[in-house]
């Protein structure tokens, strides 16, 4: 047919002899096209309706048009040239003509792929499109957890009964437990999804997770007045950097996220309104009520950076602060506190302040109701406090001696209604 030239417009489903010029030239259109090489039979070009041209191999493994039609994909395009298409198409043609049948070698590959080698597609392909901290969470709980628990058995035969033995196993951490089958399910959705699985056949539905207590105890007054003092000590000693006690001063007066403070930047910050409007925390677009003392914290930094808590390398912001929160536990005497625990420690004092479970949630940046429940049975001190102060008022009022009027008539403490 030869070459077009390179303004003459490409019709859906004609022939041509392949160019990368030509092909290039392809627009995506409402509907799936395909387009076929003159040079080389059966060689065909696959349009999405997103742009994406991928080569194909049609042939088919018997004969006779009677035949089912298969297809194999080859590769895409650009990453994979005309020339390397036709010479794939005509390496898996002469593998047709020895008997062999590619598509479902391809298939039969997929079927059985180990779980190790779909987890590092996964972590490729899907795992690495999400945000860093999560990130770094699914690549935890993958070569930890998955890997040397799973990774050697087929991704398409993992069944119910692996599954539990492998939640089962790791009962002594019943929250990484949860969190692995959790991590678990999305990979296997995912593996269906790609051809490695059956459609709708996760096990991990129908496992049993472990009972999760949620921490009813909070930090009171007297375990941040300790960790307060202390952490000053320790930093006029110089064991504590100034950078590293703003850290943790700013989650005390926030209680915001670790994550939302050490990835603060000055631009986020309004010191005037007292807010720190965050593009991107754990839930989306979130605005940080900065009180007067986290005012004072970020008022008190050098701007020499974009980011509040700038790292000690030439670029990036502070990304840990484990080990001198482990210091300042053992300096202080307290044992048992995780950093997470400022959060709650804030968010019990704003209750026993009175604040309502919605205005809770709502400066923490809880998405659901649920997760500010565990804050609820610290509303019995204000409203146990208001029922006191109400009854004590009526018994004052009952207990009071009623006193006679200049005409010696007594005035009874509650009106009745006349008698008839």
């Amino acid at each position: 047919m030869g070459t077009r030239r390179k303004n003459q417009s490409v019709k859906r489903g004609e022939n041509m002899k392949f160019t990368k010029r030509l092909l290039e030239a392809i627009e995506p259109s409402d509907k799936r096209q395909y387009f076929y090489d003159d040079e080389f039979t059966g060689l065909a070009l696959r349009v999405g309706t997103s742009g994406r041209k991928t080569f194909y191999l049609g042939y088919r493994t018997g004969k006779g048009r009677a035949t089912e039609k298969k297809w194999v994909m080859l590769g895409a395009f650009p990453a994979m040239t005309v020339e390397q298409a036709r010479d794939l198409a005509k390496e898996k043609a002469g593998h047709i003509v020895n008997g062999r049948d590619p598509a479902l070698e391809v298939r039969e590959e997929k079927d059985a792929i180990s779980i190790a080698a779909a987890l590092d597609s996964f972590l490729e392909e899907y795992v690495a499109k999400l945000k860093p901290s999560t990130i770094a969470f699914y690549q935890i709980v993958v070569e930890k957890h998955l890997r040397p628990g799973l990774g050697k058995l087929r991704a398409n035969k993992l069944g119910y009964t692996d599954v539990a033995r492998f939640h089962t196993t790791r009962k002594a951490t019943p929250y990484m437990a949860n969190r692995c089958i959790a991590v678990l399910s999305v990979f296997l959705n995912w593996c269906e999804l790609h051809g490695y699985r059956d459609k709708n056949t996760n096990p991990c539905k129908e496992i049993k997770l472990n009972r999760e207590h949620m921490r009813q105890e909070f930090m009171g007054t007297a375990e941040l007045t300790i960790l307060g003092d202390t952490l000053s000590r320790m930093e006029r000693k110089g064991q504590v950097t100034t950078q590293t006690a703003a850290a943790i001063r700013l989650l005390m007066f926030t209680g915001a996220r670790r994550g939302e403070i050490l990835s603060l930047k000055w631009n986020y910050i309004d010191l005037e309104q007292g807010v720190a409007r965050l593009p991107d925390s754990k839930t989306g677009f979130k605005v940080l009520q900065l009180s007067s003392p986290a005012v004072a914290v970020l008022e008190s930094l050098p701007q020499f950076t974009e980011y509040v808590l700038p790292s000690n390398s030439a670029s990036g912001h502070m990304v840990d602060i484990k080990k001198p929160w482990g210091n300042l536990l053992k300096h202080s005497g307290l044992s048992g506190w995780r950093i997470h625990d400022l959060r709650h420690a804030f968010a019990s004092m704003m209750v026993n302040s009175g604040a309502s479970l919605p205005i809770v949630g709502k400066i923490l940046g809880h998405t659901q109701a649920r997760t500010t429940q565990r804050y609820a049975h610290l509303e019995e001190n204000p409203a146990r406090k208001a029922a006191e102060e109400a009854a004590a008022k009526i018994a004052a009022a009952l207990q009071a001696t009623p006193k006679p009027t200049k005409q010696g008539i007594i005035i009874p403490l509650r009106k009745v209604g006349n008698d008839k």
